[in-house]
């Protein structure tokens, strides 16, 4: 645990980084959600 909370401190760009990357997945997996539903309607 202290590990990763000092890896994270030491890359700040790294971690906001990451996180973009996290919510751009989200958004494709909602995206992709939605699709199937209304094609299965």
């Amino acid at each position: 645990m202290n590990g990763k909370i000092s890896k994270n401190k030491k890359q700040p760009k790294s971690n906001r980084s990451a996180q973009i990357l996290f919510a751009v997945f989200a958004v494709i997996l909602i995206v992709s959600m939605v699709l199937s539903a209304v094609t299965n309607f």
